[in-house]
């Protein structure tokens, strides 16, 4: 079975969704990524090593670069598998492969390409949409990576990755958690000053940014359910419902009732395509 799905495709890009689930012999292969580079935006945590660079731990925050013909490997880290959309781009649109594995994800352009992705109404909606996001993504990559210092030495460099890496692993297990820096920082045996300024040279977050921002993605996918916001806002560890209310909209521009209307809209569009298909 196909693990791709084509949503949309154009003379410059095609669009897709990917679905990898747990059992899937992928997990112990190499995988080769095909002849255009390749945008990632995840919906589920899975770590990828990708040949000749360090394993990154991918969540809905970042945004993961293939190159052309790029070989790596996916480890589980999430019971649900691999879940991501992604967009292959035409390779004449970059001058080369993008020369860093990971970006911050753009937390609107990452809502606008999630409704435009499953709308599917309007071409130029969607042409726009992968366009704002990969650029975007492109962008906060190269400023992320290009303010980094150059490490002094490989091992401290080394180090820092390693201590990123079981941060972001212990911030997406815990995300609804209401862990303090001290906390964090002894489960991840670091200091917190340490701990404070490597994590935001790396990731581009604040480790209370980061955590802020893992919760408001679930939230995305926990606002199809029936649930109300207050119950959500609890179970994902904000202080109230109008704390909830006030970070979402700060985040994505809109309040969660606007968010949570325009997903049922798109889940009644679904269903009655369906409907007509049968």
């Amino acid at each position: 079975m196909d693990p791709n799905r084509i949503l949309y495709r154009s003379r410059l890009f095609t669009l897709g969704e990917f679905r990898c689930p747990p059992e899937s012999s992928r997990w112990r292969e190499v995988n080769v990524n095909g002849l255009r580079p390749l945008v990632a935006f995840p919906g589920t945590s899975v770590v990828i090593h990708q040949q000749r660079r360090e394993p990154v731990l991918a969540n809905p925050n970042h945004v993961i670069f293939y190159g052309s013909g790029e070989r790596y490997r996916r480890l589980l880290h999430d019971e649900r598998g691999d879940h991501c959309l992604f967009v292959e781009i035409d390779p004449t649109l970059l001058s080369g492969d993008v020369p860093f594995v990971d970006a911050p994800s753009d937390p609107r352009a990452y809502l606008r390409l999630r409704l435009a992705a499953h709308t599917l109404q309007d071409p130029l909606s969607i042409e726009e949409a992968v366009y704002d996001a990969v650029g975007r993504s492109i962008e906060a990559g190269a400023a992320l990576h290009g303010r980094r210092r150059a490490a002094a030495r490989t091992r401290t460099e080394h180090d820092h990755h390693e201590l990123v890496e079981r941060t972001k692993a212990l911030l997406t297990e815990r995300a609804g958690a209401r862990d303090s820096l001290e906390s964090i920082a002894r489960q991840v045996h670091a200091s917190e000053f340490h701990l404070a300024r490597v994590f935001r040279d790396r990731t581009g977050f604040t480790l209370h940014g980061y955590r802020t921002h893992l919760r408001l993605r679930v939230a995305l996918d926990r606002l199809r359910s029936e649930a109300d916001l207050a119950t959500i806002a609890n179970e994902l560890g904000f202080n109230s419902h109008s704390h909830f209310t006030d970070a979402f909209r700060g985040v994505f521009g809109v309040p969660p009732s606007e968010a949570r209307h325009s997903l049922r809209e798109l889940r009644r569009m679904l269903e009655a395509q369906l409907t007509q298909r049968s």
